[in-house]
């Protein structure tokens, strides 16, 4: 009994290493930085993507190989999640994965776009963790600053990926969001200065 007792205290110290390991490695006790900003325009590289976000990684990885072979600057990376992933089936989900570039190269291989995002207002965030955390780390701080103010989420949330080293890097969320308009007040009611009726 007092083996397996023994035996059990060394399993959990084992999980609880690895755990705290883990959130420290993927930087789960890292601030969130959150600002407004403007930001464009944006031009894009990319290829589109359907299912679980978390399968973009080859895509982006896809193109920042082709934009290397061309010698395209791809130090700017990003991820644009269009559906709600609360709302609609993984298999379903759409975004787009690819490279923020300076110009936007005039042929293309089979399978890659290109778009140009407007300068607009987005609710910013900034995370030094990994990205793989960020649906729990960093979208709730973001619901909630929006929530706060009264704007509402307008658009696709983009996350812009840009790796200092092998242990380090920086994502900025891009939250585009607009002002609802204030309701109209009735017009104030005025006397009839019609003549009375006989």
């Amino acid at each position: 009994m007092k083996l397996l007792r023994s035996f059990l205290v060394a399993v959990l110290l084992v999980v609880v290493t690895i755990a705290v390991w883990l959130f420290y490695y993927l930087g789960a006790f890292k601030s969130v930085d959150i600002t407004e900003t403007e930001r464009g325009p944006m031009k894009m590289i990319y290829k589109d993507h359907t299912g679980s976000y978390h399968k973009i990684v080859t895509v982006i990885e896809d193109v920042e190989k082709w934009a290397k072979s061309k010698n395209i600057d791809c130090s700017e990376s990003f991820g644009e999640y269009i559906d709600d992933a609360n709302v609609v089936e993984e298999a379903r989900l759409r975004s787009r994965g690819g490279c923020i570039v300076k110009d936007i190269p005039a042929n293309l291989p089979e399978g890659f776009k290109s778009r140009e995002i407007p300068l607009r207002k987005y609710v910013q965030a900034v995370f030094e963790g990994s990205p793989g955390i960020g649906p729990i780390k960093v979208y709730p701080k973001a619901e909630t600053y929006l929530k706060d103010r009264q704007w509402a989420l307008d658009g696709a949330v983009i996350e812009i990926y840009v790796i200092h080293s092998e242990k380090a890097m920086t994502t900025t969320y891009l939250f585009p969001y607009a002002i609802p308009a204030a309701p109209a007040t009735p017009a104030a009611a005025t006397p009839d200065s019609s003549p009375a009726q006989k």
